[in-house]
């Protein structure tokens, strides 16, 4: 009897718990870089990512795609990455902005121009991948 109710337990508790809603992307947009220049910078608004962590991006338009945060330290620009990845606030808000945090595209494999579409691909800690849409 109480290995049964044990299985009840778990069976009627799994669906609750394993239920993550999905982060909600907003406003993602990539600058468009200088013709040459082999890198850019993407920015969002993410929505709904309550208690989760933003872990990584990548995209086939890049050989690679960092999180990184940007700083004026004594006058001077500073980028570092954020290699831990950035976790959203209490309200479920994460924002990667101009002057602040955002996704370092490296070793762009085309040139991005104004009107193109990239997909992002962006891996949290809890809901797992989840794509975007960037518009440059």
């Amino acid at each position: 009897m109480r290995a049964l109710a044990l299985i009840l337990a778990l069976v009627v508790a799994t669906p609750a718990a394993a239920q993550v809603s999905a982060p909600i992307m907003e406003s993602v947009w990539i600058m468009a870089p200088m013709p040459g220049v082999r890198e850019a910078a993407a920015y969002l608004s993410v929505r709904n990512a309550s208690g989760d962590r933003l872990l990584g991006v990548s995209c086939d338009c890049a050989a690679r795609a960092d999180l990184h945060d940007m700083r004026i330290i004594d006058g001077v620009m500073q980028m570092r990455p954020l290699r831990y990845g950035l976790a959203a606030d209490d309200d479920g808000a994460l924002t990667l902005r101009v002057g602040g945090a955002h996704i370092m595209l490296v070793g762009l494999v085309r040139r991005l121009r104004g009107g193109d579409r990239v997909r992002l691909r962006l891996t949290f800690e809890d809901a797992g991948v989840v794509e975007a849409e960037a518009v440059v």
